[in-house]
C-alpha cells in the first residue's frame, strides 16, 4: 500500500468525515434529551388511536415502541441518521474513478508511481475507515446521551400499613416528599442494547460506499454517478414504505436493501433475546424463525464489499477516456 497516497486521500476526506461525525454525534445526543423530556404515558390514550396506523409502518410492536430502549433505538430511524451516513458512502464512492475523471486530474494521479489497485485501495479503505467512525461517533453521542439525560416519574401515593395484616394501601391525595422527581434515563437504557443498531448503521453506510463505488468505476462524470446513487436510495425508500403500508405489497420487502436495515428490531432482540441480536438466525418461536443482527450485518456489508470488489475490477481492466 502507498503511504503517501493514503495521506493524500485522508487529507481530502477528513473535513467531510469530521464533520458528518461531529453531526451526528450532536444530533443522536439531543434526539436522546428530547426522550428523557417526553413522558409518554401522557399521551398512552392518543397513541392507542393510532396503534393500527403505526403497527403498519412499524417492524417492532407498538408497546415496544412506547419503552425507554424502543424509543431510543428509534434515533437510528431518523432522517437526519440515514442521511448522514448515505452522504459520506456516495460523496467518497463518487470520487473514487469518475470525480477524477471528471476533474480531469485522474491521469496525473496514475502518472505516478502506483498502481490502479493501489489507487482504488487507498481510496476504498479511508472510505471503509470513515462509515466506521461516523458509525462509531452516533453510538458516542447515544451513549452520552443515556448517560446524562434524566427523565420524569411519577409522584406515587405514600403508602400505609394496616396493622395485622401486613397490607400496604395507597393513602389519596399524598405524595411521598423524599422521592426523586427525575432519575438517570441509564436506568432504564442499557447502552450496550445499541451497539448492535449502530453496526446496522454501519452496515448500511458501507453499502451505499461500496455501490457508489462500482458506479463510479465505469462512469466518466461524477455528477452522473452520484444522480444514480441518488435514485437507487430513494426508490429503495420508497419500495421500503409500499412494503410495509400495503398488506398486498409485503412482498416488495424482498427488493429493497431497508429491510436489513432494521435498528428498532436489532434494540428489540438486545432487550428480549439476546441471542437475536448476536446471531445469524435465530428460533423466535416454535415454527417462526428470524434474521439475527449479524445477518443483517453480514449482508449489507457483504454487498458493500462485492461493490467494491467489482469497482476494483472493472478500474483495473478498463479503457480511461482522454481528459476532458
Amino acid at each position: 500500500m502507498n503511504l503517501a497516497m493514503l495521506r493524500q486521500v485522508w487529507r481530502e476526506s477528513r473535513l467531510l468525515m469530521l464533520g458528518c461525525s461531529i453531526a451526528l454525534f450532536a444530533f443522536c445526543w439531543v434526539r436522546v434529551w428530547i426522550v428523557g423530556r417526553i413522558d409518554m404515558s401522557r399521551f398512552q390514550g392518543i397513541l392507542e388511536i393510532l396503534r393500527p396506523e403505526f403497527e403498519n409502518f412499524s417492524s417492532i410492536d407498538f408497546e415496544q415502541a412506547l419503552t425507554y430502549p424502543g424509543r431510543v433505538g428509534f434515533t437510528f430511524t431518523e432522517p437526519m441518521v440515514i442521511l448522514l451516513i448515505v452522504v459520506w458512502g456516495i460523496a467518497r464512492g463518487s470520487d473514487t474513478v469518475s470525480g477524477p475523471l471528471g476533474k480531469g486530474t485522474m491521469e496525473m494521479m496514475l502518472s505516478q508511481p502506483i498502481s490502479r489497485f493501489q489507487y482504488l485501495m487507498s481510496k476504498n479503505l479511508v472510505t471503509l475507515l470513515g462509515t466506521m467512525i461516523i458509525a462509531a461517533s452516533a453510538y458516542a453521542g447515544l451513549a452520552c446521551g443515556i448517560q446524562t439525560t434524566t427523565v420524569k416519574i411519577e409522584q406515587k401515593p405514600i403508602k400505609m400499613q394496616i396493622p395485622l395484616v401486613k397490607i400496604q394501601v395507597e393513602v389519596p391525595f399524598t405524595q411521598d416528599p423524599n422521592a426523586p422527581t427525575r432519575v438517570p434515563l441509564a436506568n432504564f437504557v442499557e447502552k450496550e442494547d445499541m451497539f448492535p443498531s449502530a453496526l446496522n448503521l454501519m452496515g448500511l453506510g458501507i453499502f451505499f460506499a461500496g455501490f457508489t463505488t462500482l458506479m463510479s468505476s465505469w462512469d466518466q462524470y461524477r455528477w452522473r454517478t452520484i444522480a444514480i446513487a441518488a435514485a437507487f436510495l430513494i426508490i429503495q425508500l420508497m419500495l421500503r414504505v409500499l412494503s410495509l403500508s400495503m398488506e398486498d405489497m409485503t412482498w416488495l420487502r424482498y427488493t429493497t436493501i431497508f429491510s436489513l436495515y432494521e435498528p428498532e428490531v436489532l434494540v428489540s432482540y438486545a432487550v428480549h433475546t439476546k441471542d437475536g441480536a448476536w446471531s445469524f438466525f435465530f428460533q423466535k418461536s416454535q415454527e417462526d424463525w428470524k434474521l439475527g443482527g449479524l445477518a443483517y450485518l453480514t449482508f449489507l456489508a457483504g454487498g458493500g464489499l462485492a461493490g467494491f470488489a467489482g469497482a476494483t475490477w472493472i478500474f483495473c481492466r478498463r479503457d480511461l477516456p482522454a481528459p476532458v
